[in-house]
């Protein structure tokens, strides 16, 4: 998927879907992978594409900033990354191509939200389960042939007030007793999901929201209900059950990109928070799937 500049000529934000009757260069559009990497965004307006790839799809993104700086990343399920149109796009699964690009015109957005807009990261991975369910039903109504103007808009008014309020706040420093605020929260699930699989310590969610470590804890667990290594925990939990959906991944490799040390421990909490085993789980959800 992929944004566009926001400037006051834009007029409301339409959606294209790409079939043989619509015109490229309209609003937001729906594209497959595989019809993204033939496409190449050469017909795109000018902004920012949301990548979704599903199943084993990985995808190489790369091409420069407004500074000249040039970026790379590797996309691969359950992430997905808000990359410049622009960007070139390769992947190393010849026609085995699964996953969705969505092409986004800000027009849709108020001023307000149009301005905040601006201040979502370019060149961004990140596992938000919001954005797959949202994509996962785009692409099921557009298989099916049921989308039509009003539903596009609707999508496409949800899907950019969503990344707006998630991404594209500007939140201040924080004074060391000050309550966790929406925005701060967002900032360190942003963070937890940006790393999840390396180890995350206190410490390091602390200084995203200028506190003390301790503090930080005592006010996290009054947000959230939970220490911040329980949720970081529970994330890890949440996060594997992700991958575990898309039946492709390896139950070692699920473990990993996780941030479980070990199969073993993987399989403990896994076990311990859902009542059932990472390869149990996985085959109930292939036997309601089919």
């Amino acid at each position: 998927m992929a944004y566009a500049s926001c400037t006051d000529e834009m007029e409301a934000t339409s959606f294209l879907i790409m079939n043989k009757a619509m015109a490229p260069n309209r609003g937001l559009r729906c594209q497959p992978m595989s019809v993204a990497f033939t496409d190449r965004g050469q017909n795109l307006i000018p902004g920012f594409r949301l990548i979704v790839p599903t199943g084993c799809t990985v995808v190489h993104a790369a091409g420069g900033d407004d500074l000249g700086v040039s970026h790379s990343i590797l996309i691969s399920a359950p992430f997905s990354a808000v990359i410049p149109t622009r960007a070139i796009l390769t992947t190393t699964a010849g026609d085995d191509l699964n996953g969705w690009v969505i092409a986004l015109r800000s027009g849709v957005l108020g001023q307000v939200s149009q301005e905040a807009f601006g201040a979502v990261p370019k060149w961004s991975m990140s596992w938000d389960p919001f954005l797959r369910e949202a994509v996962d039903t785009l692409g099921a109504l557009y298989d099916a042939d049921l989308i039509d103007a009003a539903c596009a808009d609707a999508f496409a008014d949800v899907i950019s007030a969503h990344i707006v309020l998630r991404y594209g706040h500007c939140a201040g420093a924080a004074e060391p007793d000050t309550p966790l605020t929406r925005q701060m929260l967002t900032r360190i699930q942003v963070f937890i999901h940006e790393h999840i699989a390396e180890n995350i310590r206190v410490e390091q969610l602390a200084v995203l929201v200028h506190m003390s470590a301790s503090n930080f804890a005592h006010v996290f667990k009054a947000a959230t209900g939970n220490p911040p290594h329980l949720y970081v925990t529970l994330e890890r939990v949440k996060f594997a059950r992700t991958m575990l959906c898309e039946e492709t991944l390896p139950l070692v490799e699920v473990g990993a990109r996780a941030g479980f040390q070990t199969q073993q421990h993987f399989t403990d909490v896994f076990h311990r928070y859902t009542g059932v085993t990472p390869r149990a789980f996985r085959l109930a959800h292939r036997n309601v799937g089919s």
